[in-house]
């Protein structure tokens, strides 16, 4: 498997299809005297960023520091949650449950989208 061609750049979703992002950088283990194995997929907008140049990574990771309302971190996945390889890479995770997943997106989702008009998701009344 080509690592580059294959994953890198290449959608992640959930259990439920939900997206979770792009495989921004991968994590390899390089032993003497042997291949090297992959630990993990990262996705963070400072490891796209250092893919472009480090500057790029220092200016990124600043703006996220200094605009987000929330902490943003690089999530790191394991193969072990890899489900199945394809067009996209299905994880075995759910992000709607775990803390660590979209917590920009869950932020953005609380404290503006619900206070627009027609943005709560309210249970309609049977009549």
């Amino acid at each position: 498997m080509d690592l580059v061609r294959d994953i890198l750049d290449v959608r992640l979703v959930d259990r439920h299809d939900q997206g979770l992002g792009r495989v921004d950088g991968i994590i390899l283990e390089v032993r003497d005297g042997t291949a090297p194995r992959m630990v993990a997929l990262e996705v963070s907008a400072v490891t796209l960023a250092r893919r472009i140049h480090p500057r790029v990574a220092r200016l990124v990771r600043w703006l996220q520091r200094k605009l987000s309302p929330v902490p943003i971190r690089r999530v790191r996945y394991s193969p072990e949650q890899c489900r199945d390889i394809g067009v996209d890479i299905e994880l075995d995770v759910v992000a709607a449950t775990d803390p660590r997943l979209l917590t920009f997106e869950k932020w953005l989702s609380r404290h503006i989208v619900q206070k627009l008009p027609g943005g709560k998701h309210e249970k309609e009344s049977t009549r």
